[in-house]
């Protein structure tokens, strides 16, 4: 049986967080990536992003649906986003592809014309 929780040292190399900042991070769920091609929503928008300080603030504004993931709304703060994902932030008119660089997962601006756009 599987653990339902995860600490930041054993957590996946490919993901930006700061490991001695604190001692949990959030597990993704399962879903379309494993988890070591994947990175939590929540991770993105709080880590990677910078729009929120703390989980709660991230998981409030996941839960009123102002990120896209693929064109679609997550409302799950656990959804695994995994390589060559858009995350859209409307409120900013904002959109980022999911692109691996030296070891960890990067996001690329991307323009109208390639959110659509999926391999």
């Amino acid at each position: 049986m599987g653990s339902r929780h995860l600490k930041r040292l054993p957590a996946p190399r490919t993901w930006p967080i700061k490991r001695k900042e604190a001692v949990w991070t959030v597990k993704p769920r399962p879903g379309p990536h494993p988890q070591e091609a994947c990175i939590p929503l929540l991770v993105l928008v709080r880590d990677v992003l910078g729009y929120a300080e703390t989980s709660r603030e991230a998981r409030i504004l996941i839960k009123e649906g102002r990120f896209l993931v693929d064109g679609k709304v997550r409302r799950d703060p656990k959804y695994p986003v995994g390589l060559m994902d858009v995350v859209e932030v409307p409120d900013a008119g904002e959109a980022y592809r999911v692109l691996p660089g030296k070891g960890r997962f990067v996001l690329h601006p991307v323009g109208e014309e390639e959110k659509g756009f999926k391999l």
